[in-house]
């Protein structure tokens, strides 16, 4: 399989409600699709096919939504670190909206930002055990943000 049968792949793992009714047989298939996806490929080419495939396709905040939910789905038992957290956690808020998401965004982001800012020496960035740690304050997740409007509008006026 080269990158882009990969890409197909992620596409086909991703582009479904992540809330859509399945059996468990159903749901085992395809977290084992993912896990052979990672076991052949290694962890940064699949993550480099999943990223291009958020900024492609999740334009909106719904999709941004229901491509987080899928992301931690597939990787809640077993979460991956990334290489520039922030600016993958910054695309998500970006296209959600800091001010208008829903709870299911809000619960959705909290739990993507403990596996992937937070480890076990310092639980600082887990809104779950640091109370005091609201993600969507982060100054660092907000310069991604802004970085990222910039940049839309800087498109608009060229």
């Amino acid at each position: 399989m080269n990158k882009s049968e990969l890409y197909r792949e992620i596409i086909f793992l991703f582009n479904r409600p992540w809330d859509e009714e399945l059996t468990d047989e159903k749901e085992e298939e395809l977290q084992e699709r993912y896990d052979n996806l990672v076991n052949d490929y290694g962890w940064n080419l699949v993550f480099e096919s999943i990223d291009k495939y958020l900024r492609s396709e999740c334009l909106d905040g719904d999709s941004a939504c229901n491509f987080a939910h899928m992301y931690w789905g597939y990787n809640c038992y077993s979460p991956k670190k990334v290489d520039s957290p922030y600016a993958f956690l910054g695309y998500l808020y970006y296209r959600m909206n800091l001010d208008t998401y829903s709870y299911d965004a809000i619960d959705i982001m909290d739990s993507l930002v403990k596996d992937l800012l937070s480890t076990e020496k310092d639980k600082s960035h887990d809104p779950f055990w640091n109370t005091n740690y609201i993600p969507e304050k982060d100054p660092v997740i907000i310069a991604e943000v802004e970085k990222l409007r910039k940049a839309e509008h800087d498109e608009q006026l060229s």
